[in-house]
């Protein structure tokens, strides 16, 4: 196994001994991070400082592609005015743009570069931070008193309520409430370790197919299909689960 490519897997896994010098953490991941960071406000100030009133084909692509995420905002969270469904949308283009670039960091054909969501510290980070944004909305519109309502279930919040139906309200809590609980984390696991696994397995088969052919054939075409097609729709898939849980918390 080691002939082919064993430590190159390996490499994706946090806490080797000598894979990590720093333990737990990553440096690639923290690097990688730090330059897709980087790349993006470079994209941006080179963007904002070339727009004009007679847009050429670039700003054109640029403002089609700002649109349709502040339709695509707009119509999953259905707020009452536009102007505040666009407080939500510099986290959501913001959250696509960079998951888009990280996926696609592993097309670099260097080892220099890594996909910072091949680490799930990362992706359980994003995931986190979606989780929190969208409890933390949930709490503002409805009050902390009608979020925990929502977690003791449907049963408990029926005003007017006595006799047989007040004790089948408290009983149904007792099953309903750990269960929403269970659920709000299940989000989190589900949301991060669909993101990191498809890129880790992804990276991973492309690792094994080259240690296969001993790099002689170059697997052009699981590159693009990982890379570029699996990479876009996860960081689409991710980027509208965490609208859809704000788009929830918020209605």
């Amino acid at each position: 196994m080691e002939s082919i490519g064993e430590r190159e897997i390996l490499r994706f896994f946090p806490g080797g001994d000598t894979l990590i010098p720093m333990g737990g953490i990553n440096p690639m991941t923290i690097y990688n991070t730090l330059y897709v960071i980087a790349f993006l406000l470079a994209m941006m100030w080179l963007a904002s400082r070339r727009l004009t009133q007679v847009p050429g084909r670039a700003q054109v692509m640029l403002e089609l592609f700002v649109r349709g995420f502040d339709d695509l905002v707009s119509a999953s969270l259905e707020l009452p005015t536009r102007s505040e469904n666009r407080k939500f949308f510099p986290l959501i283009i913001s959250l696509f743009c960079f998951l888009l670039i990280s996926n696609f960091m592993g097309f670099l054909p260097t080892s220099l570069f890594e996909e910072p969501t091949a680490d799930l510290n990362t992706t359980l980070a994003m995931g986190l931070l979606g989780a929190f944004i969208a409890t933390y909305c949930a709490v503002r519109v409805k009050g902390i008193g009608g979020y925990i309502h929502e977690l003791l279930g449907p049963l408990w919040s029926q005003e007017g309520a006595a006799g047989g139906a007040l004790i089948a309200g408290k009983l149904s809590a007792l099953f309903f409430f750990p269960l929403n609980i269970i659920g709000e984390l299940a989000k989190i696991v589900s949301i991060s370790f669909r993101l990191f696994g498809n890129i880790l397995g992804g990276a991973i088969i492309i690792v094994v197919v080259s240690s296969l052919t001993y790099n002689f054939l170059t697997p052009i075409g699981l590159n693009l299909f990982f890379g570029f097609f699996v990479g876009t729709v996860q960081a689409f898939v991710f980027t509208m689960l965490t609208l859809t849980y704000l788009s929830v918390g918020i209605k």
